[in-house]
């Protein structure tokens, strides 16, 4: 709790400061931009024995089987300090409604361009390792991000890191290239402290391959508490504009590695850390529609298939996804947007009392951007 007033006592400064009369000075060339996403759900389980996370319940405690909540209210703040450096801030406030520890501060980092080729990047932000760290999640064509994602991120090789990266792209030659390589703590977001000495490094290329076409490779290496970790992964994306009214895309991706959690999650682990292996791919075609109606700009029609087992070479349970979704859009850019999408999930065998158990959810999105 005292990392969460800090951090709360961090954002309102300067608001307590301008109370007490007291001028901050500000560059005269700075330009500060402020932007926001609100995101709700309600969550309804088709199952009776499944609450509305898909955990199994055996037993005769109550729970809940439907559920409004608020998945993000985001706020971010971007200031333009020179015609070089940005300066980045992103927390979400919809992390207050469960266990904020170690949450709310998403983005914090310093951002310094000098051309397309050179740029560097210092503090609190996504490693580039995959196309899912290229865009927020209100622009996602699911649901949500993929459970590789989150996994890959609890592993410290997506969502939010501290460290630095070194970044660029050569936009004039035949195959257009971008590319990315950075030095992470290794231990997730917002610790102020790291517990060891080892450090990830994360890398990823993308090729744009005819118009329309890009192929990412990513790949990586570390140290966690003396023990070497590595993960690599390839994913391809294919966007088509069809005729004016009709488009069409398709995402795949791949990723395997190291899963450190499960090794550190053992009392006395005797087998090496090498045997306990991650390994993902999702594909996800999408439909979109665009309309001249002044009130409705766009549906789009997705379903993402998605096979995850998070120790494959052990005890591996490995979990298959099925996911259609209808999405409407009421402003350009996602706005303002409607998503509807059927969950359905199949575990190699079921775990009592557990989220690893067969589950049918229904889930309601409405999301708007400012």
């Amino acid at each position: 709790m005292n990392k969460l007033y800090a951090q709360l006592l961090l954002l309102c400064f300067p608001f307590f400061l301008n109370a007490q009369g007291i001028d901050v000075p500000v560059t005269a060339k700075s330009k500060i931009n402020f932007s926001g996403m609100l995101q709700t759900q309600f969550n309804y389980s088709l199952d009776d024995d499944i609450d509305i996370t898909g955990r199994h319940h055996t037993g005769t405690e109550r729970f809940s089987h439907n559920s409004f909540s608020v998945k993000r209210a985001r706020i971010q703040i971007n200031a333009a300090i020179t015609d070089r450096i940005n300066a980045v801030m992103l927390v979400n406030f919809g992390d207050f409604t469960g266990n904020p520890q170690n949450k709310v501060l998403e983005n914090a980092y310093i951002k310094y361009s000098i051309n397309d080729y050179v740029n560097f990047q210092f503090g609190q932000f996504r490693p580039q390792f995959g196309q899912e760290d290229n865009y927020p999640v209100d622009f996602v064509r699911s649901i949500d991000y993929s459970n590789q994602y989150y996994l890959f991120g609890a592993n410290s090789w997506q969502s939010f890191q501290i460290g630095a990266s070194y970044f660029g792209e050569i936009k004039n030659s035949t195959v257009p290239i971008k590319y990315s390589i950075g030095i992470f703590n290794g231990n997730n977001r917002n610790q102020i402290t790291d517990n060891d000495d080892g450090k990830i490094v994360p890398a990823r290329l993308v090729f744009g391959l005819g118009k329309g076409t890009l192929l990412g490779l990513s790949g990586g290496a570390g140290r966690n508490m003396g023990q070497k970790i590595w993960a690599y992964g390839a994913d391809v994306d294919y966007k088509k504009q069809l005729n004016e009214k009709w488009n069409v895309e398709f995402v795949s991706e791949f990723k395997q590695g190291v899963n450190s959690v499960a090794y550190f999650e053992q009392t006395d682990p005797v087998i090496p850390i090498s045997r306990y292996v991650m390994r993902g791919v999702y594909v996800q075609p999408n439909v979109g529609y665009s309309f001249k109606n002044v009130r409705l700009k766009n549906l789009e029609f997705a379903v993402r298939y998605e096979y995850l087992d998070a120790d494959f070479k052990l005890a591996g349970n490995s979990r298959q996804s099925y996911i259609p979704m209808v999405s409407a859009s009421f402003a350009e850019a996602y706005a303002v947007r409607v998503q509807l999408g059927f969950m359905m999930d199949r575990y190699e065998r079921n775990i009592p009392n557990t989220t690893q158990y067969d589950a049918n959810r229904i889930i309601c999105q409405v999301q708007a951007r400012f």
